[in-house]
């Protein structure tokens, strides 16, 4: 389920469970993702290696965590560019932390900071973007409770 990370600065959504090549890929959290890419493929700052395979996401598109799906390659490429850990999936940021390492943070930060571009007067509101999936938006108002 979509969720929030109380401990950071600002807010960020989270993921339930990882998404990606032979993870769980629950649905709700896979639209998250894919809604993420879909702001990075528009984001002025997205590195232009990175654009086509963002671009290629389609929110609210069924996954199931095949290596030749456009999430599955978006998360990879987009991995390479940032470095760091090359697992092929987005992990949930702990309760403790938003690196992984000292140089990394989690790639859902990364997503959940390019959503707030996308968007920054309606954020964390996602759900009132017309490409926002209807699962992810269910989601969303749920846990505003509007």
């Amino acid at each position: 389920m979509v969720k929030f990370v109380p401990h950071l600065e600002r807010f960020s959504f989270n993921v339930s469970k990882k998404v990606g090549l032979g993870r769980p890929n629950l649905e709700d959290d896979v639209q998250l993702v894919q809604f993420g890419y879909f702001a990075m493929s528009l984001n002025a700052q997205t590195k232009p290696q990175l654009r086509p395979f963002a671009a290629a996401v389609k929110t609210g598109a069924k996954y199931d965590g095949a290596a030749g799906d456009p999430l599955t390659i978006a998360i990879r490429e987009h991995q390479k560019v940032r470095g760091g850990t090359q697992d092929g999936h987005i992990s949930s940021v702990p309760a403790t932390n938003e690196f992984y390492d000292p140089k990394h943070g989690f790639q859902i930060v990364a997503l959940t900071n390019l959503m707030f571009d996308l968007m920054p007067a309606d954020f964390p509101r996602i759900d009132k973007h017309t490409q926002c999936p209807p699962v992810l938006s269910a989601k969303v108002k749920e846990l505003f409770k509007r």
